[in-house]
């Protein structure tokens, strides 16, 4: 594992989990659903476990999917978005831009103020996410390339020590 502390301290507070089996598959690439797990127990802490639905926003999340109470609870907060097509692709691939996104959002980041929607939205994600220090001690592997489940770990403990936004 090549960010052993950031999936240590991550598992260790319930932010991430292992796929089963009692194994974490660090290098396995991070799904959609799997980013929203993390980003709902960093915002609501064990209470995150709590949380239920009986329905949800997307065609093909079921309210009896494992991932369902997060993916809504993301969702309900603007962190994550469908695919615009009444679809979330729960199993989909996610990239390092794409959760970084989510993580300024969780922080409080407006996607419509800081622009990152439309045709340069990596470039803004990246340098806000760079400013904030997402991305410490990961510069290398960063970008469009899809999101290891370490990487994420990573993302998801430099975000914790990043400040909060609060627009006036």
């Amino acid at each position: 594992i090549d960010y052993e502390e950031a999936v240590d301290v991550m598992s260790a507070i319930g932010v991430i989990d292992g796929v089963g089996g009692n194994k974490f598959d660090p290098d396995g690439t991070l799904t959609r659903e799997q980013a929203a797990k993390p980003i709902t127990y960093m915002l609501m802490g064990s209470n995150a476990e709590k949380l239920g639905v009986e329905s949800t926003s997307f065609k093909d999340v079921a309210a009896s999917r494992w991932s369902a109470a997060a993916i809504e609870y993301c969702a309900t907060l603007g962190i994550i978005d469908g695919a615009g097509d009444g679809n979330f692709y729960p199993a989909g691939k996610l990239t390092g831009y794409a959760f970084a996104k989510m993580l300024l959002a969780a922080l409080g980041y407006d996607s419509k103020i800081e622009k990152f929607t439309g045709p340069s939205w990596t470039i803004n994600v990246a340098t806000m996410g760079m400013e904030v220090g997402l991305h410490e001690g990961m510069e290398n592997v960063f970008g469009n390339a899809e999101l290891s489940r370490q990487e994420a770990a990573q993302m998801a403990l430099n975000c914790i020590k990043a400040p909060l936004v609060q627009y006036t």
